[in-house]
């Protein structure tokens, strides 16, 4: 007679047991714990932009330095209204292919990226060398100087022209002060 009382004594310390540990649950699910309080995020502070932003241009690595370029040469620039426009070299494509608009601004310049300008009235400026990362866009003269040849000069290819008439030389050609020699006639052996 003894193993029944033994089995419903162990039958009712597992009911108790299953019933506290259900307790336990219910108590770590509802019932609040006093958690510590993660002191305050310190305010985000940003950081300041960098100078291409600051200039008008993103953030591009090719385009490091280039405010500092432009205002080294930005002096043999045809500005129009505060305004003109150049290509930058591509260091990956050995090409001028970056094509900007630079504004005069109060303490330096701004930029714009534009597209490649394609106007018949300019032309890509090459003065300044293979060295310059720069190149300028200028508008083409509309009309070239006159340069006067030497009474000396005739043309036998074209019949009926006078001697001293004016004849248009380009700007890269004629430059002030230049004595143009006559021509040498040839000897018929």
């Amino acid at each position: 007679m003894k193993a029944p009382v033994l089995e419903r004594t162990s039958a009712g310390k597992a009911g108790w047991l299953i019933l506290l540990i259900l307790f336990a649950w219910l108590a770590f699910v509802f019932v609040p714990l006093p958690w510590k309080e993660a002191p305050p995020m310190p305010a985000a502070t940003r950081a300041p932009p960098s100078k291409l932003r600051q200039a008008g241009l993103r953030d591009y690595t090719d385009w490091q330095g280039l405010p500092e370029i432009f205002a080294v040469w930005a002096d043999q620039a045809d500005w129009k209204d505060g305004r003109t426009r150049f290509a930058y070299w591509h260091p990956v494509a050995k090409s001028y292919s970056y094509y900007f608009e630079a504004i005069r601004v109060q303490g330096g310049f701004r930029f714009k990226e534009i597209a490649e300008p394609r106007d018949p009235d300019h032309f890509w400026d090459e003065r300044l060398g293979d060295e310059c990362p720069i190149r300028f866009y200028l508008p083409r003269p509309t009309k070239l100087p006159a340069v006067e040849l030497p009474p000396s000069f005739s043309n036998p290819a074209v019949p009926g022209r006078p001697e001293k008439e004016p004849i248009a030389i380009s700007p890269a050609i004629a430059k002030p002060g230049l004595d143009v020699p006559p021509p040498v006639p040839k000897q018929d052996r």
